[in-house]
């Protein structure tokens, strides 16, 4: 096992107990946001901030993982990798290292994209008091998205129905309607909830805990599921014509892409984590991300969320099939293999890197 698999987990509990020790063996201040709920085991589910470097520190460079739950695992391995190697080590005086562990730990636990209301996560960072985003395409395809039954019959049913909407209407809008996120359907998948969960209502009260006396703001929201298997994009959801985008591309080159352009992976979706940054942190300089690992096939992953979605509303972890659905949806979000491991904590070394250097330019 090379250096970087071994900080990886196989479940949420050993990820975050990795992710406290190697913390603290680097020095950081560890705080605890603990959920109302609990684990598969009874385990307690928290969100854990870790701080490196001075309080008032006016540059910042944040780690956050398990935005979307089960891809927990691909951004607490990574964080726990860059604690074990010593990153923090060569941090400048000036700048502060905050690692957000765990922003949708339930999720994360009960391996599930989603939190405990069956809501996207990146989703939910909207307006709750105006009317939500619309999203026709899902409206359309919602019984094909969310299938009755996982028998093959039903889901090549399924598949027909989207295949036949992309071609009316091209690829990129059966993107958008599968992953746009929707708020019709509460036991849908890409829900976006109706009214601010817990990890937003507590990430909020991070953000302006641990980056209030911050100038410069960087944050790397680690996302595994979309792309070449290994490989990172660097999405911003701004334009191309925007300053941020503009930084972006300055400090980490071509790897950026923006989902207004439709250069992303990505589709533009409304109420992602970005959103919630740039409110919190209003007169700063915010510099926020999603970096996106590949995984398997998008078909894969949308067979994945559409078993898990089914699970939920048939049972859940009681239902016979939830050990082999609670599998199948991590492997799609998360590769077991060394070779992976290393190349996602390598690229996100080099994107940190970039980082230090860009907010000192």
């Amino acid at each position: 096992m090379n250096a970087a698999a071994q900080n990886f987990s196989k479940t949420y509990r050993e990820a975050r107990d990795r992710f406290l020790q190697a913390a603290r063996a680097a020095g950081g201040r560890v705080n605890h946001h603990e959920h109302p709920l609990r684990g598969p085991e009874g385990e307690v589910l928290a969100t854990d901030v870790a701080r490196i470097g001075p309080e008032d520190a006016p540059f910042i460079l944040a780690l956050g993982s398990g935005t979307h739950g089960v891809e927990g695992y691909c951004g607490s391995g990574v964080q726990t990798a860059l604690l074990a190697e010593g990153f923090a080590d060569g941090l400048p005086d000036d700048t502060g290292l905050v690692l957000i562990h765990g922003i949708n730990p339930y999720g994360f636990a009960w391996n599930r994209r989603v939190n405990e209301d069956n809501v996207d996560l990146n989703r939910n960072f909207v307006d709750h008091a105006k009317p939500h985003p619309e999203n026709p395409g899902y409206e359309e395809l919602a019984e094909a998205i969310n299938p009755r039954d996982l028998s093959p019959e039903t889901m090549a049913e399924s598949r027909a129905h989207m295949r036949a909407y992309a071609e009316r209407h091209g690829h990129r809008a059966m993107q958008h309607a599968l992953s746009a996120g929707q708020y019709t359907h509460p036991n849908g998948v890409q829900f976006g909830g109706l009214e601010p969960v817990w990890s937003n209502r507590t990430l909020r009260m991070i953000l302006r805990e641990e980056m209030a006396k911050a100038r410069r703001v960087v944050f790397i929201d680690i996302h595994s599921g979309l792309g070449a298997c290994g490989e990172g994009e660097i999405i911003c959801t701004e334009p191309e014509t925007s300053e941020t985008y503009k930084r972006m591309r300055r400090w980490w080159g071509a790897r950026v892409r923006s989902t207004v352009s439709g250069d992303s992976i990505s589709s533009n979706v409304p109420g992602s984590i970005t959103v919630c940054l740039a409110e919190e942190l209003q007169g700063r300089e915010v510099t926020p991300m999603g970096l996106e690992f590949g995984t398997v096939p998008i078909a894969e992953v949308t067979m994945a969320l559409q078993a898990d979605n089914w699970l939920h509303q048939n049972g859940g972890p009681d239902n016979p099939k939830a050990k082999e659905i609670a599998k199948t949806i991590r492997d799609a979000f998360y590769i077991d293999a060394d070779d992976w491991k290393e190349k996602v904590t390598a690229q996100t070394r080099d994107v940190c890197r970039a980082a230090l250097k860009g907010l000192h330019e």
